[in-house]
């Protein structure tokens, strides 16, 4: 439901030396892909209710270094990309990853296109953002490199564990993004609106799936215990307490139509009240008959508060109700809301029994307990992984397009830096991943 910011680089040598970890960035799935998230479709869509709280954990683009790496990584070398950009590529191979040959004009892609996006268009600009960040080119190339590395690394792995998702299997998972949605088409309109087609979606779709598939065959863990779950809502007990969960009605009118029409309206869903307060109909099969919001098909059920982000509107009413309690006609930016409280998650003390725990609450905590021990134990995994692989990186060119003397950091405005400090190695991995 959419109701819901000083040294000069030396010239290359013919040297090569192992890659150190030190600048690696682990591939985890919140760095693989781009989520939607609530705000997104927020923003885009205040005008439209849709179910929102349920949004599938899906990807919402596809890296396109993701999907080069992948489709390379058997040919023996990752080639040099194509440049119109007005700068000079020098050739040569960066590094070499178990033989795969990375060129030096992929890592320069990449890089420039970071610097370029971020606007730092002179070299004084550069030097200081790099400055502001703790890197030098050389550095930042690394971490490049290590980014670039881990794909490969992780492309092999799933070759190895014969890791494939099948055209059913995205049909699935696109489905169930739809059926958040008054329409498919609906749906479409709305991705469209943030960037994205239904083609480059159900590739994201696909590559998530893939990435979820390698962390359970290389980081397999353990369903958490009703005790870690119990220590969980505990720990977050701030967060949770209170939580309402509910369902409603909603009958649909534009902000600015006319007041004959915003009155139809009201008077429609008063009528609606009117009758389930009658008794002459449950506020399920009335949301189901008669709300025009994409949760209608689960009798208006739109989750928890804490999980969600309702309209001002509707939380102020949510806020006054109590388990059972059904509200009057709630005006918000997309028309009258009935609103039913469902449920209420209230913890005196502290929870000491699993039962005290909405199933459905249980589910998430338990969710965001596995994943966090998921990442750690595939972590774990891909440093082994890296220190056992046979990584050579070889040394900068000196003429390649993105080297600066580093004296000229801090010769230009300070606030050539500081917009950039905050975003320094994410940044270069997110170049490096395609992001």
């Amino acid at each position: 439901m959419s109701m819901n910011k000083a040294n000069t680089p030396g010239a290359q040598k013919a040297t090569s030396r192992k890659r150190s970890d030190k600048n690696a960035h682990p591939r985890t799935a919140s760095q693989q892909v781009k989520q939607p998230t609530k705000a997104d479709f927020k923003r885009e869509n205040r005008k439209k209710m849709g179910t929102g709280v349920k949004y599938v954990l899906v990807a919402i683009g596809v890296l396109a270094m993701v999907l080069s790496v992948t489709s390379v990584a058997c040919s023996g070398i990752l080639n040099q990309v194509s440049n119109s950009n007005g700068y000079e590529l020098t050739g040569g191979v960066a590094a070499t990853v178990n033989g795969v040959k990375i060129t030096e004009d992929t890592v320069t892609e990449q890089i420039m296109s970071t610097r370029s996006s971020l606007g730092y268009d002179s070299d004084e600009d550069w030097a200081n953002y790099l400055a502001s960040s703790g890197m030098t080119p050389e550095s930042y190339r690394e971490s490049v490199i290590d980014s670039i590395a881990d794909q490969l690394l992780v492309s092999q792995a799933e070759r190895d564990n014969n890791i494939t998702v099948s055209d059913e299997e995205v049909d699935e998972a696109w489905q169930e993004a739809v059926a958040n949605y008054d329409s498919e088409d609906a749906f479409i309109e709305l991705l469209s609106q943030i960037g994205y087609t239904e083609e480059t979606y159900r590739e994201s779709l696909s590559q998530n799936l893939m990435t979820q598939k390698l962390y359970d065959a290389v980081a397999p863990v353990d369903d958490p215990t009703d005790d870690e779950i119990i220590a969980y809502a505990n720990e977050n007990l701030d967060t949770y307490n209170g939580a309402k969960r509910s369902s409603h009605i909603l009958i649909k009118v534009d902000s600015e139509a006319d007041d004959a029409t915003k009155e139809e309206a009201k008077q429609k869903a008063q009528d609606i009240l009117d009758q389930i307060n009658a008794g002459e109909i449950s506020f399920e099969d009335a949301a189901k008959e008669y709300s025009e919001d994409g949760s209608a098909s689960n009798g208006g059920d739109v989750g928890w508060d804490k999980l969600s982000s309702f309209v001002e509107a509707y939380q102020t009413a949510l806020d006054g109700l109590e388990k059972g309690q059904i509200s009057g006609v709630v005006e918000s930016d997309y028309g009258y809301h009935i609103i039913q409280c469902t449920d209420v998650f209230s913890v005196d003390g502290e929870v000491t029994s699993i039962d005290q725990i909405p199933e459905d609450l249980r589910d998430t905590f338990s969710s965001s307990i596995k994943s966090t021990k998921q990442s750690a134990a595939y972590n774990d995994w891909l440093t082994k992984t890296r220190e056992e692989a046979d990584i050579q990186i070889n040394d900068m060119p000196s003429d390649v397009p993105y080297n600066v003397d580093m004296s000229k950091a801090g010769s230009s405005s300070d606030d050539a830096d500081s917009s950039g400090a905050d975003t320094g190695t994410d940044s270069a991995s997110g170049s490096a991943d395609g992001e």
